[in-house]
């Protein structure tokens, strides 16, 4: 393998991976002489862009900086000696970090398009990032075992959970937002917008009751606090009727409150109640099989 004094190359592009997608959620502003640059605009670009029924309101986009609070703390702690030549770092993460940000970078750039193809592509840029964090769930919960420590997990395997769950709100948001952008009518986007939460169920089952041998907690956590934005969000959803939206914000509600409250719920019977799970090691520390991010 390829390495640079102590670290792989895995080790660095990683680093190199989060020193782009803190660009890219850096907000930057450089005025309308650099409109090249306006991608840099991070989470502002968002709400405008996919407002659509599923969009929620602009405070719930706030989370995506929590996303990159989490994504430093991996970065970090994967060149730490300990974590650095982890499996759950040079197998499970590997290269798919960096093609994940990759796929964000020209999704950011894709926003000054303003048309049809700047809106498919937008679909297919998150679609690419989802694969690839996918991916990065998968390995590792294929590479979790007993012997790893509670840190492990929090540290090298929890942020890419928050980071999926996050870009698979963006993905619907993209899909719907190319909807409305075809203008298909009101019945047509609200149509997707009851199929994009059935979606946020399905995938919050998958995630709690069909994900092997521990559930994922991270990405039901996500989505439902993204559900319950659109309870809140108050502009107006493009044209459609004050009473649809009303009550679509009214599902959401209900839709945002179960998965919020059966994720605690699980959370709270299978982990909080259940230490009697943990093992104590010969050498007195203790052994930990962290919650599953198998996507498969």
């Amino acid at each position: 393998m390829i390495s640079v004094g102590p670290f792989s190359l895995f080790n660095i592009l990683n680093v190199v991976a989060f020193l782009i997608s803190w660009a890219l959620n850096s907000e930057v502003d450089l005025g309308p002489e650099h409109e090249f640059w306006n991608f840099l605009n991070g989470m502002r670009e968002l709400g405008r862009r996919y407002e659509s029924i599923v969009t929620p309101a602009g405070t719930t986009f706030l989370i995506a900086h929590f996303v990159l609070l989490f994504q430093g703390i991996f970065a970090v702690a994967q060149l730490l000696p300990n974590y650095r030549n982890s499996p759950l770092v040079q197998e499970g993460v590997s290269f798919w970090f960096l093609v994940s940000i990759i796929g964000q970078l020209f999704w950011c750039m894709n926003f000054g398009l303003e048309n049809w193809f700047g809106a498919i592509m937008s679909v297919v840029y998150l679609g690419a990032v989802v694969f690839a964090n996918s991916r990065i769930l998968i390995k590792q919960s294929a590479l979790t075992d007993e012997s790893q420590l509670p840190e492990e997990y929090w540290l090298l395997r929890f942020p890419f959970s928050l980071h999926t769950g996050w870009i698979m709100t963006l993905f619907v948001m993209s899909i719907n937002g190319f909807v409305r952008f075809l203008e298909l009518g009101n019945f047509v986007q609200l149509i997707f917008g009851f199929l994009s939460l059935i979606f946020y169920v399905l995938i919050s089952w998958k995630m709690l009751l069909a994900n092997g041998e521990k559930a994922n907690y991270a990405i039901p956590s996500i989505i439902a606090w993204v559900v319950l934005g659109i309870v809140f969000d108050a502009e107006p959803k493009g044209e459609m009727d004050d009473y649809f939206s009303l009550g679509f914000s009214v599902i959401s509600g209900l839709v945002g409150v179960g998965i919020g409250g059966f994720t605690a719920f699980l959370f709270y019977k299978d982990v909080i109640t259940k230490k009697d799970d943990e093992k104590v090691g010969e050498n007195g520390s203790t052994s930990y099989v962290a919650p599953s991010s198998d996507l498969a």
